[in-house]
């Protein structure tokens, strides 16, 4: 059970919850990790349903049905970054295309807000370099993720 736990939340777990789960060996211990870990990143608490987790693990699945596993490069981007605005397909390669979302923040009236703006895409490129269908990740525009 452990290791399919890692895999689940490997993306976006905190480096202080990755080094939790390495100490937690019983099922009952990695039960009480994962209720804590999909509380905190639940957009409604309160309420029955977590979209968070919910999204997350929908994104995961499909993934490793569509998307050649969750270890693959489109899958692992599409776990993280969730569908795509436009793809891009090409005889061998394909591009992903998302536009890129940041809270900015504003004072009104002594209040401090939050505004979503859209500022720019982001692409993925995947190239399928022994042309059996693997894709693998050959560029991206986002900080952080190019390879």
């Amino acid at each position: 059970m452990k290791e399919m736990v890692e895999s689940v939340v490997q993306y976006i777990a905190t480096n202080q919850e990755n080094s939790i789960l390495q100490n937690l060996n019983t099922d009952q211990e990695l039960n009480s990790f994962l209720i804590d870990f999909w509380i905190k990143r639940d957009p409604t608490p309160g309420t029955d349903k977590n979209e968070f987790r919910d999204e997350y693990l929908e994104r995961f699945r499909i993934a490793n049905f569509s998307l050649g596993g969750w270890q693959s490069d489109r899958g692992r981007v599409f776990i993280i970054y969730g569908k795509p605005e436009d793809i891009i397909i090409g005889s061998e390669m394909e591009i992903w295309v998302y536009n890129k979302k940041e809270k900015i923040p504003f004072v009104d009236n002594s209040k401090s807000l939050h505004s979503e703006i859209e500022s720019g895409k982001i692409k993925f490129y995947f190239y399928d370099y022994i042309g059996a269908g693997v894709m693998q990740q050959v560029y991206s525009s986002e900080f952080g993720e190019g390879r």
